[in-house]
């Protein structure tokens, strides 16, 4: 870690990096390493897992040789590269190598299905792929291969194809010419998720990476010079490339986690000023936070619940703006010094905030980790729009919300109640298809696809997506991630999915953690029966599930249950579990007010009534 403190970046000098910059991705790193050439940019573990740093200066002389020697590969204007690799420096390098050589860099899932990598492979034409290690390239398979003019390897010990990415850094300083790109060239090429259909592509400029970049630093001004960021999620990852891109606007640090599944091990070393995740990844940090205070003995057990509500109350009192009574406010001491305090240490000692994207967090969640000290603001993007569309800030949030527009978002309501949002950062069509067929109206308003309300303090509140939402054979609509949010607050349950398109009444497939699976389905039933009831208390009756299909059967990306990162395909997952979701039903139906619990015929999977 560095003991010297960094220079300070003046809001002026900012926005040099940022606009004046040539409003080209490479630019913004030329820019930095001008301001600050000597000070760490870079942060990877050494053999020895010790933090080494690379500084801006040497972080810039890495991309220009990079883009000098892709040139000589023959790299034209436009022409795209894929990138293949866990997150590492050299992943940036590479990708800005490509970029500053006027290419287009395309980050693929190191951990995607084969058949996803090697369908946008073939769909964007590349030229050339960055990968991790000469292993990868059987994701791409041989038809790709075949079609490549040059493939780079990051990892020593690749086969005689592959050029070594480290052999390119040898190329000699080219000075001022390395960074041919331009301002509206396109940078990159991103797939939507493909919940409902096939990944779609979608293009982005320079100049709107660099718009993006200054709308998200506007919003957070925590992150400085010498601010610690964690990059762990994959950077095909667009939002924590983005991130990485902020980093270069304020001379902020990046660490680097190659393996996701590693960060909780390391982040305390890191120590992040700001830490941004998935809700997936929140849910599983608070059940690990809950397992690990069940195995206490029991007087610290008592107490560190006593803590927790503690905290939760001294929490609540702030986001209302009330001031804790005085037995409270002592009771919120001991509880800092006692377990708060050491609690928030898991993610090191800088902490301010985290983030959290790509779906809905429940709100029950957020309140317990803001109790905690350890507050999550929930963002809210599109694929087809590089700015944010809205996020909360740590001076202005509002939990089941996401927040307030980012500048460059203008956001209204269509008649129907779905969120629209116009601006420089929404697309103008999706790669290789009709520009007509894009969701934008006359008026050059994005379609959302999510029904939204905004209130009068202007915080968007999410209400569901178009797509997800349905209705009962009785007409009633059902958002069901409102009522999924309130089932995953019960024990064990790892993923809540809701049913119910036109049929009768709404019900629930409930994934969870292998229990000690009983011989009996009621006493199985017995476990979820009453603590569904309490976490749908407050619905109205049309919408709270009327049966339960409760599987110990994990959703996996391998077999098409959740996409790269964790969003569920709910038409895969009904149709997996289609035979059994008619089972259901039929009992529901033909039993109807008379309790029932029964094991499917595989054993794994048990339906009852609610």
């Amino acid at each position: 870690m560095p003991l010297q403190q960094p220079k300070t970046t003046s809001t002026e000098e900012i926005k040099e990096a940022i606009t004046g910059a040539g409003w080209t991705v490479p630019g913004m790193l030329r820019a930095r390493s001008e301001l600050t050439p000597d000070e760490p940019a870079l942060w990877e573990l050494s053999a020895h897992s010790e933090w080494v740093p690379t500084t801006w200066g040497d972080y810039r002389r890495a991309v220009a040789a990079i883009a000098m020697a892709l040139g000589d590969l023959g790299l034209a204007r436009g022409e795209r590269v894929g990138i293949l690799a866990g997150s590492s420096r050299q992943w940036d390098y590479a990708q800005f190598g490509i970029l500053a050589a006027g290419g287009v860099a395309v980050g693929l899932d190191p951990y995607g299905l084969n058949e996803h990598t090697q369908d946008i492979a073939r769909r964007c034409g590349f030229v050339g792929i960055v990968v991790g290690n000469s292993g990868m390239l059987k994701q791409l398979g041989d038809e790709v291969r075949r079609e490549l003019r040059f493939v780079i390897c990051i990892e020593p010990g690749s086969d005689g194809d592959t050029i070594l990415l480290e052999s390119l850094l040898l190329k000699p300083d080219a000075g001022g010419d390395w960074n041919l790109a331009q301002p509206d060239d396109t940078a990159t090429i991103i797939f939507t998720s493909g919940t409902t259909g096939k990944p779609k592509g979608i293009e982005f400029s320079h100049r709107q990476m660099c718009l993006a970049a200054s709308s998200i630093l506007s919003a957070f001004p925590d992150i400085q010079a010498g601010s610690h960021l964690a990059c762990w999620l994959p950077l095909s990852n667009l939002f924590q490339r983005m991130i990485n891109l902020c980093a270069i606007g304020r001379g902020a640090y990046t660490y680097y986690v190659a393996d996701p599944r590693e960060i909780m091990r390391f982040a305390p070393g890191i120590a992040p000023h700001v830490f941004i995740g998935v809700p997936r990844f929140y849910e599983k940090l608070y059940a690990g936070i809950q397992e690990a205070l069940a195995k206490k003995p029991p007087l610290q057990r008592r107490i560190g619940q006593w803590a927790l509500s503690a905290g939760e109350r001294h929490a609540a009192a702030a986001r209302a703006g009330r001031t804790l009574g005085l037995l409270d406010a002592i009771y919120f001491s001991l509880a800092e010094r006692l377990v708060l305090g050491k609690l928030r240490g898991i993610l090191g000692a800088n902490l301010r905030f985290m983030l959290s994207g790509s779906a809905p967090m429940p709100t029950w969640l957020l309140e317990r980790f803001h109790g905690m000290g350890l507050p999550v603001l929930e963002a809210y993007g599109l694929s087809e729009n590089i700015i944010p569309v809205a996020l909360n800030r740590p001076e202005r949030f509002r939990f089941g919300t996401v927040g307030h527009p980012l500048p460059g978002c203008e956001v209204r309501l269509a008649d129907d109640g779905e969120l629209q949002v116009r601006g420089p950062g929404v697309f103008s069509g999706y790669f290789g298809e009709n520009t007509a067929d894009a969701p934008i109206d006359e008026d050059g308003y994005l379609a959302s696809g999510d029904y939204a309300s905004i209130d009068d303090d202007g915080f968007i509140r999410l209400i569901g997506r178009k797509s997800e939402v349905f209705k009962t054979s009785t007409g009633r609509k059902v958002a069901p991630s409102s009522i999924e949010n309130l089932l995953k607050q019960v024990p064990q349950v790892e993923h809540a999915i809701v049913f119910g398109a036109k049929r009768t009444v709404p019900v629930a497939l409930l994934v969870v953690a292998a229990p000690a699976w009983q011989a009996d389905p009621d006493s199985l039933c017995r476990q979820f029966r009453g603590e569904v009831r309490r976490a749908v208390a407050a619905l109205p009756g049309y919408l709270r599930p009327a049966g339960l299909l409760v599987t110990t059967q994990t959703l996996t990306i391998e077999a098409g249950d959740l996409t790269g990162n964790l969003k569920l395909r709910r038409p895969n997952i009904e149709a997996r579990f289609a035979a059994t979701l008619d089972e259901l039903y039929i009992r529901l139906d033909s039993v109807a007010g008379v309790p029932f619990a029964e094991y499917t015929s595989d054993g794994l999977t048990v339906i009852c009534s609610l």
